[in-house]
């Protein structure tokens, strides 16, 4: 046994006497705060050990863009001045790196930051990623809604088909969009609109008006589940000619009658049973103002016929 100890008494010593460069070198890298809300303060520790004579690189990468951040202990001079650093020598002899990100941004600082270790050469050594993820809600504009057709008149034929359009930006945790409607269509269904996303929410609802959507209104409600969050836009009321008008109870919303502007045609609308409004009484004398008719003037006429025979008569 004690001759066992003699041989590995030498491995032990070298053991203890190895420079800390000669050991495996390893780091690890994460966020104090992660997901962190839009405009707060986060950051990024990096832990390193046995560094020794070699380098230590932070970068970050964003759609799929690469910049470095920090090279040895200084923050490179191209970054921007909400990017603090600050290095703690630890009692094992290892390093942490600190590096503060002041007021984040969900566009330009959000994606993958990469803590390594390279040699003096500039071979990677070692590295570790943590990703960076920031809570946003869309900006104060949205959501717009709008209609996607050539026709952005809000006064329609019964029949029409229209495309409604809602535009956000997603948010982070994507927000829930959706659409509903408001009026006197009972039956009024509301198909599953089409979203594109990338980063941006487009949300297209294809809709063929009748005429009990007279008055309807479509919002597009953007939404979080736990209720931090609701915005919506709405487009409408619609007005469809022919349809009928009706007070919705359920919103207190009453319907607006068609506005008629020039003369009154139906000429290609027979379909839609458009009944021109009636004359007043006022209507009807300015109709015919300064147009005496034959049978007033014979009156006038045999009046004064009378007249003249009732003089010749008393002057015999």
């Amino acid at each position: 046994m004690a001759g066992r100890l003699f041989y590995l008494l030498p491995l032990v010593l070298i053991t203890l006497y190895l420079p800390a460069s000669s050991l495996a070198q390893s780091v690890t890298a994460s966020f104090q705060t992660n997901p962190v809300d839009e405009d707060r303060t986060t950051i990024l520790i990096c832990n390193v050990n046995n560094l020794g004579t070699n380098n230590v690189v932070i970068d970050r990468t964003i759609y799929s863009r690469t910049e470095q951040l920090v090279s040895g202990t200084q923050i490179l001079p191209s970054v921007d001045d909400n990017f603090f650093l600050s290095i703690n020598d630890n009692a094992d002899g290892s390093k942490t790196y600190f590096m503060t990100i002041r007021g984040v941004y969900h566009i330009t600082d959000p994606g993958t930051y990469t803590c390594r270790i390279e040699s003096t050469g500039g071979a990677v050594i070692t590295s570790q990623s943590a990703i960076l993820s920031i809570n946003y809600n869309p900006i104060s504009s949205d959501p717009r809604c709008s209609i996607a057709d050539s026709n952005t008149d809000l006064t329609r034929l019964s029949g029409d088909e229209v495309v409604l359009a809602c535009t956000s930006e997603i948010g982070y945790p994507p927000v829930d969009i959706k659409w509903s409607y408001s009026g006197c269509n009972k039956d009024r269904y509301l198909p599953g609109p089409t979203v594109t996303s990338f980063g941006f929410y487009n949300s297209e609802l294809k809709i063929a008006l009748s005429d009990q959507d007279n008055g309807g209104m479509f919002t597009c409600t953007l939404s979080r589940p736990d209720g931090s969050y609701s915005k919506s836009c709405s487009v409408g009321p619609f007005v469809v000619l022919g349809g009928e008008v009706c007070n919705m109870e359920s919103t207190a919303m009453t319907a607006p009658s068609p506005t008629y502007h020039g003369k009154m045609t139906t000429d290609g609308m027979k379909s839609n049973a458009m009944t021109a409004p009636s004359l007043s009484p006022t209507d009807g004398i300015m109709a015919t103002e300064g147009n005496d008719s034959w049978t007033h003037v014979a009156n006038k006429l045999l009046c004064m016929l009378c007249i003249l025979l009732c003089f010749v008569f008393y002057a015999v």
